[in-house]
């Protein structure tokens, strides 16, 4: 079955604290990376994924980002701060690690 996922993105300096809504977190920020490289050079690039809840159904995810973009700024923080006091990156957290090859060289 299908996540849909919620999430909060900052930049490296939390300016900017965005709301959205995916369900693949790996297409999403590489969607995100590819257009804050073409079209957005002078605004900060957001990069960390600091919050992140996964939902079973498209509705319930959307009735949960339409009332994170209505919270306040300081309830934002305290949200990310309930489960991330760090703001650590959670996106690194989501990928999967690559298959590394390992090479075995005859004698």
């Amino acid at each position: 079955m299908e996540k849909h996922i919620v999430y909060i993105i900052t930049d490296s300096n939390r300016t900017y604290l965005e709301a959205g809504y995916c369900k693949d977190l790996n297409t999403r920020m590489q969607e995100i990376k590819d257009a804050a490289s073409v079209m957005f050079t002078q605004i900060a690039k957001l990069n960390n994924v600091v919050h992140v809840e996964e939902f079973d159904t498209f509705e319930e995810a959307q009735r949960r980002k339409v009332q994170i973009l209505q919270f306040t700024r300081m309830q934002r923080e305290r949200l990310v701060r309930l489960k991330n006091p760090n703001w650590l990156n959670l996106h690194a957290a989501h990928t999967q690690p690559a298959q590394k090859k390992v090479v075995v060289y005859a004698s």
